[in-house]
């Protein structure tokens, strides 16, 4: 199981961002990463796609990771509660946490 930051900046170059996880695998942007390694109560520093300090605690593995989604699609208004972008996943694929623009009409 993962705790996941998302440190989220519109991007520019319309890339999305995609997450998803398989037991201690994350795969991030369709490669994965195998943190089945990573003991309990160990932590290590970050390198892409995770940044800053990665750590397992109790079998959960916390992490920070960059978050993409094109410009023109996310809402200019997006949550600033940091509490709003910690995502646990465990398997399958991370629902998107960022609010989309409503198309006008």
């Amino acid at each position: 199981m993962f705790k996941i930051t998302l440190n989220y900046t519109p991007s520019l170059t319309g890339e999305t961002t995609s997450i998803g996880a398989n037991g201690s695998t994350l795969t991030y942007n369709g490669t994965d990463y195998d943190f089945s390694s990573l003991p309990d109560g160990a932590q290590v520093e970050a390198s892409h796609p995770a940044e800053g300090i990665i750590k397992n605690v109790g079998g959960v593995i916390h992490l920070t990771v960059a978050y993409h989604v094109p410009y023109e699609e996310a809402d200019h208004i997006q949550s600033t509660d940091i509490n709003d972008y910690i995502v646990n996943l465990s398997s399958g694929a991370l629902q998107c946490p960022i609010k989309r623009r409503v198309a006008s009409v």
